[in-house]
């Protein structure tokens, strides 16, 4: 049979059929495969394999020597490619080269600056500010990431020769569900060995779309049966007119009266409109400790034709509807102490009664033990205010009423019974000596 290298076009180093010290497992499986066959079909076969690996070799041999082209740079702009990775090529060996320097100096007089109110959604709000070397060598800055991806600086130029002077621009591009108060840093590097960082600052207040503000409506303090008063006002510092659709109070107690703002009021709170948002809660009789309410609002913008509710929060605590006050009086009660029978000492405090309409008859409504008796005279100068007189029974019987067994005494309104409330008494009555 022939070999395949008598054909004159493949190389010696494919003829491992003559060769097989070259490759000795090679040439046995090619051996078989050849023999097997008829003779002809083995040339076939030997030519087959050699064309492969004369094509293989030869798309090698053009990779090594033909360039790749750029991905997505079309032929026409392939040469203005060229030009600017040329270019990027010397700007990096500069700043490298500069950055060996160690006598340059940063100066910079603003790191800091305020936009004041900015609408949300902006984009491109941007402040320059500006870097001098004031050293001996070339001064390069670096970008070096910022507090958040809304922020990006910019530098035109890295490389700032001696006495020269570079602006750093910070583009600010602004949330529209951003509110409130906002700020955001960048952090400029460069190869000062004194200043190695520079931040700069800009902060700035994004004007609401729909706010409420108010001094007091989450710390409301007032008693069992009085009408708490209250108001705040609902604005927008970007929409020029809109209205309030409708309110929906938690409870029934709670009555809403809208009012437009005045333009004097708006100017305070930088806002374009707004309406006095009135608040009247009813309180129950009864004593209660606290309350938590909401009332929403249904705003909706005419021009835009925007709408969005408001939650207020409405919330605040009830004091007791009788107060009692008296220097001798502590978060326990009153201790009269130990007294003898017979005794002329007398004990007096001020009650008050909290509430918007005066008692109607005011009185002690009980007193513990009986061997005491009280007395209530209203003070005249001071509304809905009484003395309270605490003394010994003539009839008065030794007892102990302190630990488990504690005395009181009760103040209430007879027209309003649930208008009361009663102060603990301690002490001893013991026989006199």
């Amino acid at each position: 049979m022939s070999s395949i290298t008598g054909l004159g076009f493949v190389p010696g180093w494919l003829s491992f059929k003559d060769d097989p010290t070259y490759c000795p497992k090679a040439s046995t499986i090619f051996n078989r495969i050849t023999m097997s066959l008829h003779p002809s079909t083995g040339i076939r076969i030997s030519i087959g394999f050699a064309c492969v690996f004369m094509a293989i070799g030869l798309a090698v041999s053009l990779g090594a020597v033909t360039p790749n082209k750029p991905y997505g740079v079309p032929d026409h702009r392939r040469t203005e490619y060229e030009e600017k990775i040329r270019l990027l090529r010397m700007e990096s060996a500069a700043i490298e080269t500069a950055k060996r320097n160690t006598s340059p100096r940063v100066s910079i007089d603003e790191t800091e600056y305020d936009f004041g109110y900015i609408d949300p959604g902006t984009n491109g709000a941007s402040h320059e500010f500006v870097v001098t070397n004031t050293g001996e060598g070339d001064l390069v800055l670096s970008p070096a990431g910022s507090s958040c991806k809304c922020t990006v600086a910019k530098i035109k130029d890295r490389i700032v020769p001696a006495g020269e002077s570079r602006k750093v621009e910070l583009i600010w591009n602004v949330g529209e569900d951003v509110a409130d108060h906002y700020e955001q840093r960048a952090h400029i590097e460069t190869n000062d060995p004194t200043r190695e960082q520079i931040e700069l600052t800009i902060r700035g207040k994004v004007r609401s779309q729909w706010a409420f503000h108010s001094d007091d409506l989450l710390n409301l303090k007032g008693y069992a049966g009085q009408t708490l008063e209250t108001s705040c006002v609902i604005y927008s510092q970007v929409f020029d007119d809109f209205v309030v659709l409708e309110t929906e109070p938690s409870t029934g107690k709670i009555q809403v009266n809208v009012k437009p703002i005045r333009a004097i009021d708006l100017v305070g709170l930088h806002a374009r409109s707004g309406y006095t948002i009135k608040l009247t809660y009813s309180a129950p009789q009864t004593h209660l400790e606290s309350f938590d309410e909401t009332v929403r609002v249904h705003l909706f913008d005419t021009a835009t034709e925007t709408d969005h509710w408001i939650e207020i929060p409405f919330r605040g605590k009830f004091g007791k509807p009788v107060v009692f006050h008296g220097p001798e009086l502590d978060a326990s009660g009153l201790d009269l102490g130990t007294i003898e029978l017979g005794s002329k000492k007398e004990w007096s405090f001020v009650v008050r009664f909290k509430t918007d309409a005066p008692p109607k008859d005011a009185h002690i409504k009980s007193l513990e033990p009986e061997g005491l008796i009280a007395s209530l005279h209203p003070i005249k100068r001071v509304p809905n205010t009484f003395r309270v007189t605490i003394r010994l029974a003539e009839d008065a019987k030794p007892t102990i009423f302190r630990f488990n067994k504690q005395g009181y005494v009760e103040i209430a309104d007879r027209q309003h019974p649930d208008l009361s409330d009663w102060m603990p008494l301690f002490g001893e009555i013991i026989p006199a000596p």
